[in-house]
């Protein structure tokens, strides 16, 4: 699964993914910008969700 990631946290979710979730990839767009996270681990999913649930990011 893929999902792009709100620009205001971007940098967090980035940080959190290379140090925690080890099946799951960070892509930074560099023409826009954008982040995208891949992931195929519904356990990196839930805990990518349960992380940034209170800033309104979940997988």
């Amino acid at each position: 699964m893929i999902r792009y990631v709100p620009q205001d946290i971007a940098k967090d979710v980035t940080a959190f993914v290379e140090k925690s979730c080890k099946d799951t990839a960070v892509h930074k767009d560099e023409a826009s910008g954008r982040v995208a996270i891949a992931t195929t681990s519904s356990k990196d999913m839930d805990a990518i969700s349960k992380k940034f649930a209170a800033k309104g990011f979940t997988y």
